[in-house]
């Protein structure tokens, strides 16, 4: 296990050199990165520019470990079944294919076109900080995101249709796909189910085509916010090489309500987890995910990336990133006996 952290956009040397100075060893692009002006229409992502990104994070002494999140108007068409969902395939396969041969072993994705949803935006904490908070009752009368309600079977029928297409070229190139949940893992949002909300429908996702190269991006928030027993689902999908990376956000409450909050302060006992993770065979990646805002704090977040992205989600600052990513290495100092000098 280790310690890495996400860009949410395109990196700086300014900004790879400060995750390298916190101890981290690892980045993960944020896919909302490649929404630009140059690529409106949400095509692949190119070989060139992801060979580009990996040689400056490298000489920085930092490992691409993933590219996470493509922008929405990259899959939109194949999770409703629209016309132009073929386009849509072919552009993902490309990425999938441009990932593997840059040399980025892992994409990560979502399945959800409502984006993440949140009510508040200011839930306060210790000593004034902030974070996003959702109730699910000033949610659930949301109008209808795509003109219609969508049944979960058509919604399954979609998915798997996806899987089965993309998974083969995963495979050949070497890439594995980690499955986000729902965020939040509500039943609906929108007229649209949200498929990735408990255990049973990751299991039912895993199974639709059972392969190796596929598996879960477990964010501990949003296993939080199901009510899911979370010691028993890493022992799960720990036996099945199914823990791909982590997300170690920290919230307080479950569905229907919850906010989110430091990683000290969390629903869940955080070194219990880090020892979790470690039983099961865990030897990914874990990052921050979502933080809290405090004194001072300048958004890791940039005017360019909030306008690339068709919601607006805080994520945090610097300073409460550097505190999470201080307090998960010194929990791994604890676990190993010795600390990191990666």
């Amino acid at each position: 296990m280790r310690v890495a952290t996400a860009t949410f956009v395109t990196p700086t040397d300014e900004r790879l050199r400060f995750i390298r100075q916190m101890g981290v060893t690892d980045i993960i692009l944020w896919g909302t990165t490649f929404r630009s002006p140059r690529n409106p229409g949400g095509g692949a992502v190119s070989f060139k520019e992801l060979v580009a990104l990996r040689n400056q994070a490298e000489a920085h002494g930092l490992r691409v470990f993933a590219v996470e999140t493509l922008p929405i108007q990259s899959y939109d068409k194949l999770i409703f079944g629209e016309e132009g969902r073929e386009q849509q395939l072919q552009h993902y396969i490309e990425t999938i294919r441009n990932t593997g041969r840059a040399g980025i072993p892992v994409l990560g994705y979502n399945w959800m076109p409502q984006g993440v949803w949140r009510t508040t935006l200011s839930a306060p904490l210790r000593g004034g900080a902030s974070s996003t908070g959702f109730a699910y009752a000033e949610a659930e009368n949301a109008p209808l995101i795509r003109g219609r309600r969508f049944t979960e079977e058509e919604c399954w029928d979609n998915y798997a249709w996806f899987l089965e297409r993309v998974l083969p070229v995963a495979e050949d190139e070497g890439v594995t796909l980690a499955a986000h949940p729902n965020d939040p893992p509500v039943e609906s949002i929108g007229g649209v189910p949200c498929l990735l909300r408990s255990r049973a429908n990751f299991d039912k996702a895993l199974s639709i085509r059972p392969s190796k190269n596929h598996g879960l991006c477990f964010c501990l928030g949003n296993w939080t916010e199901m009510g899911e027993d979370i010691f028993d689902a890493i022992r799960h999908y720990g036996k099945q090489d199914k823990l791909i990376y982590v997300h170690f956000q920290a919230v307080r409450g479950r569905v229907p309500r919850f906010h989110e909050t430091f990683v000290d302060e969390a629903d869940y006992d955080a070194w219990a987890l880090i020892r979790a993770f470690d039983e099961a065979g865990f030897k990914g990646v874990m990052i921050p995910g979502h933080v809290p805002e405090m004194e001072g704090d300048e958004p890791w977040r940039t005017k360019e990336s909030i306008e690339n992205t068709p919601y607006y989600h805080p994520m945090g600052g610097y300073r409460g990133r550097a505190y999470t990513v201080g307090y998960l290495r010194g929990l791994l100092h604890a676990l190993n006996g010795k600390p990191s000098h990666d």
